[in-house]
């Protein structure tokens, strides 16, 4: 007897059944559907087709790196986070991707790509289930990163319930919550399979199987970078004991992804953010030609909505071009503030007296991109975000242009930062167990950030990092964060950060008022923008409320 499959969602989980009419493609039975990709494959892409394919830049909002330039839209950072009103995650979406990914997994091996071809069927047959399994571990990811915590009444930390199997009627869907180290375990299996049998890099040219068309698809070396990046998370504080031998894993699974993408090397220079053949980019989007992140994030002059304004506080951590804090670098003008910063501040920060394409940006009092200049709102901070947008975009209403655009998944300069927290808190700042040290890998970021402590002197000079790492691994540790700080910044990275570090939650959101004088020189008025105010139970993130309403097994974190 043949069966039709059809899904449904009980309790934000999803089920199979037989003999009712079928989805998602219509008028297949079970067998019609496996016996060739052209359908089967459909399963697998849909778990693609719903990756989230933007930057979440609206995740600065909820820290202290950015404001939304409308006050009073930030809810979740001031006060009225509820578990109601939640907007993190969507576990919805992500349960119903693992229940696709759970069917390709269960049945795609009978998938058949070509009668005639025996190569090109076993290595596509292959390939695809390496990517499943990646997939899986990707959404499996998203879900402890969100809903990861700990119960009233207890001390250990919990993931979400593991679906790895393609459930029946009849089996029991009110499931429990698995802990943080069963979660993280079955990420890295996941993980561990795709590295197996999945290409390591898509770079080969024209080649039909490990070419750059396949780019956005699910590498080897992207398994690699995931595991190193949930292993790190497994070793934070929040999240469990942070013992000495999970700092090592953590570090040993950066180290064997560095490794695989062709040992330690130079960070390519900073580029218009539009350059998808840069495998600095491990894994990307797909590319496509577009304005749109131009006109959320361009200033007012710019003919931009200026969406994102960056605080005070994330501006004071970019250090001068000697690699020297604000607060001691003898290079730091308080009367001149945005001379003679590191080259990542110019790439990432549009302020006041900045040249763009020929135009000068104005946040001071008065200015086009002020409150009150070409729009009402102008700035609340005195900045716009810079950093993701392209200089060969223009807005002109009678000159527009667009460029390429992708989002990156995963990128070297995360696992090099990875690598760099971990293989601190394992061996030191200069321990070298594994080949090279936490101060080595920390090198090529701040090279590729222009730091140069000594001009004068031939090569890379950076004595405050090597002055840090002297001090050892406490005062280390801080010198990371700051730089992980700039080098992820609008990337989404920070609010999770925060919590996983157990670094306080609440902070006064900071901006400049700049009244020019162009005789005496402009003045700067600090000003506080912003409070945010979270409890203590808010390091970790609600479940979805309607879930816990209809599953009892499924704990909610406590506090919410």
């Amino acid at each position: 007897m043949k069966h039709k499959i059809f899904y449904y969602l009980i309790f934000g989980i999803f089920v199979t059944s037989c003999d009712i009419d079928p989805l998602p493609i219509q008028d297949q039975t079970t067998e019609d559907l496996w016996s060739h990709s052209t359908y089967g494959e459909g399963i697998l892409s849909n778990a693609y087709a719903n990756l989230s394919a933007d930057y979440p830049v609206y995740m600065d909002y909820y820290t202290d790196n950015a404001v939304p330039n409308q006050p009073g839209t930030n809810a979740l950072a001031l006060g009225t986070w509820s578990v109601e009103n939640s907007p993190l995650g969507n576990w919805n979406q992500n349960y119903n991707m693992l229940k696709y990914l759970n069917l390709y997994i269960a049945n795609g091996t009978d998938l058949i790509y070509s009668v005639s071809d025996k190569e090109r069927d076993s290595i596509l047959k292959s390939n695809r289930m390496g990517e499943a399994r990646f997939l899986r571990a990707w959404y499996q990811s998203e879900l402890l990163k969100t809903y990861a915590g700990k119960v009233d009444g207890s001390t250990e930390v919990l993931g979400f319930p593991l679906v790895t199997t393609v459930l029946e009627q009849g089996d029991n869907l009110d499931l429990p919550r698995n802990t943080y180290e069963a979660c993280v375990t079955q990420i890295v299996a996941d993980c561990d399979a795709a590295i197996a049998v999945l290409p390591l890099t898509y770079s080969n040219g024209t080649d039909p199987f490990t070419g750059l068309t396949n780019r956005g698809r699910a590498s080897g070396l992207a398994a690699y970078a995931l595991k190193a990046r949930v292993l790190l998370n497994a070793a934070s504080p929040a999240y469990g004991s942070s013992t000495q031998a999970l700092w090592e894993r953590a570090a040993t699974a950066a180290y064997e992804a560095i490794e695989a993408a062709g040992g330690l090397k130079d960070l390519a220079a900073y580029n218009n953010f539009n350059n998808a053949n840069n495998f600095d980019n491990i894994w990307i989007q797909p590319t496509y030609n577009s304005n749109a992140w131009e006109r959320n994030f361009y200033p007012p002059s710019l003919f931009g909505a200026g969406l994102c304004n960056p605080s005070q506080n994330l501006v004071d951590i970019f250090p001068t071009a000697d690699g020297y804090p604000i607060e001691t670098s003898s290079t730091f003008d308080d009367e001149n503030p945005y001379a003679n910063r590191d080259q990542r501040f110019n790439r990432f920060i549009f302020f006041n007296g900045d040249n763009y394409n020929s135009n000068i940006i104005k946040t001071y009092n008065g200015g086009d991109d002020a409150p009150g200049g070409l729009t009402q709102q102008g700035t609340r901070t005195g900045y716009y975000m810079k950093k993701l947008l392209s200089k060969n975009v223009r807005l002109n209403p009678n000159d527009a242009t667009s460029d390429i655009k992708f989002y990156v998944f995963l990128s070297k300069t995360e696992l090099y930062l990875n690598f760099v927290e971990a293989a601190n808190e394992a061996y030191g700042p200069n321990g070298a167990t594994l080949g090279y040290s936490a101060a080595d890998v920390m090198a090529k970021i701040r090279m590729r950030a222009g730091i140069d402590s000594d001009p004068v002197a031939a090569g890379f000079q950076d004595q405050y990092m090597l002055d840090q790492a002297s001090a050892g691994k406490d005062a280390f540790r801080i010198f990371i964060q700051n730089d992980r700080r700039i080098e992820l910044c609008f990337e989404g990275f920070r609010f999770w950060d925060v919590r996983r570090l157990n670094q306080p939650l609440t902070h006064t959101i900071k901006g400049v008022k700049i009244t020019r004088d162009l005789v005496n020189g402009d003045s700067y008025d600090y000003i506080n923008v912003e409070t945010h105010s979270y409890q203590d139970y808010m390091r970790y993130a609600p479940l979805p409320f309607s879930q816990t309403l209809i599953m009892n097994n499924l704990k909610q974190n406590a506090g919410w």
